[in-house]
């Protein structure tokens, strides 16, 4: 991979990331408006919601770049973008959606709902973050997913774990030379491989550890050996097909979909044509606002009526592109445009 297709003109991460949490947003209209929740489309090709691969390519697609990141910034500097980029955009919807759902849809008073305990765990809970709290009082309590609000924030503590997980294996010295970092992080995803076969039931917390860690760090591996990673559409297409042709049951089968299209999107986002890539690149980036808005806003469509995924989308995502702009241009940008500090070389070996 040359150096220039890691600029942003080189590559179309942007477009991906717009592509990945639209599809989160198309697997959740099933999940919110139909009876079988999870049994989107996808689920008869793939095996597993879209939602569900979406988010391990957004973690794949995320420890390459911010492994980038990590080596050239240091891991203070890295800390702060990271901070940055997740926590501004992420505290201003923690209050603009909770009180925008209570005006057109609460069911409560004002005072009882700003000091009820579900209310107060979303805030604090999500806002550190460390997840597990996404319900409020008094909100859609005849839906699908009752009182349910933003589902889709569980993944945001996960995240933040595996960035520090990166930026400790660099402040520990564990990250350099690569050939040492890589061996560490190959004998980890082999672990969490064997782990389905011991059968030990484990526990939902470790499941989900296990498959985002997995999706992280092989997008680390893949910015760690960038310079002899081959950019094959034969292969891509290989490690898209070969994995849902194994059984349904199979263990690791959810694994080495994210290995396969993992590599896939990779090569996506720098073998497109010169115009998709250019094209990516003026994209604003969207796609952050876009996954933390639209399960709220999916959940006030069905309010509103669109009790169909169809119909819930019809509605739902174009309110939800308001709302992620109006998080870029006016949160997020600004916020990114602290980072500031200076970068260090790359490191060799």
């Amino acid at each position: 991979m040359a150096p220039e297709d890691l600029r942003a003109e080189g590559n179309a991460f942007t477009g991906l990331r717009w592509l990945l949490a639209s599809s989160v947003m198309i697997s959740h209209a099933w999940d919110l408006t139909q009876p079988a929740r999870g049994l989107d489309p996808s689920v008869a090709l793939l095996g597993f919601p879209v939602s569900r691969l979406a988010v391990f390519l957004f973690f794949t697609l995320s420890g390459f770049l911010v492994t980038g990141s990590l080596f050239k910034r240091g891991v203070g500097e890295f800390l702060k973008a990271r901070a940055l980029r997740l926590l501004p955009g992420l505290w201003v919807m923690l209050i603009v959606v909770p009180l925008g759902l209570w005006a057109a849809f609460g069911t409560i008073d004002l005072g009882s709902f700003l000091g009820d305990r579900d209310t107060l765990r979303f805030w604090w809970r999500n806002a550190v973050p460390i997840g597990g709290a996404y319900s409020l009082p008094g909100l859609f309590v005849d839906h699908q997913m009752p009182g349910v609000i933003n589902g889709s924030l569980w993944t945001i503590p996960y995240e933040v774990r595996c960035y520090l997980t990166l930026a400790l294996s660099l402040w520990v010295g564990l990250a350099l030379p690569r050939g040492r970092f890589t061996a560490i992080i190959v004998a980890g995803l082999a672990v969490a491989l064997v782990l389905p076969w011991a059968g030990l039931g484990l526990p939902e917390v470790v499941e989900r550890s296990r498959g985002l860690f997995f999706s992280f760090y092989l997008g680390v591996l893949a910015w760690l050996w960038r310079d002899r990673l081959r950019l094959s559409w034969p292969l891509a297409l290989a490690g898209v097909v070969l994995p849902l042709l194994l059984p349904v049951d199979l263990p690791d089968r959810t694994e080495l979909a994210q290995l396969g299209f993992g590599y896939a999107a990779l090569v996506a986002a720098f073998a497109l044509p010169l115009a998709v890539k250019t094209a990516s690149a003026r994209l604003p980036d969207y796609s952050y606002g876009i996954y933390i808005y639209a399960f709220p806003l999916q959940q006030a469509a069905i309010a509103l009526g669109a009790a169909t995924p169809l119909a819930n989308l019809a509605l739902a995502f174009p309110l939800t592109v308001v709302a992620a702009g109006l998080s870029w241009h006016f949160i997020e940008k600004p916020a990114l445009a602290l980072k500031g500090g200076k970068r260090l070389p790359t490191p060799a070996g």
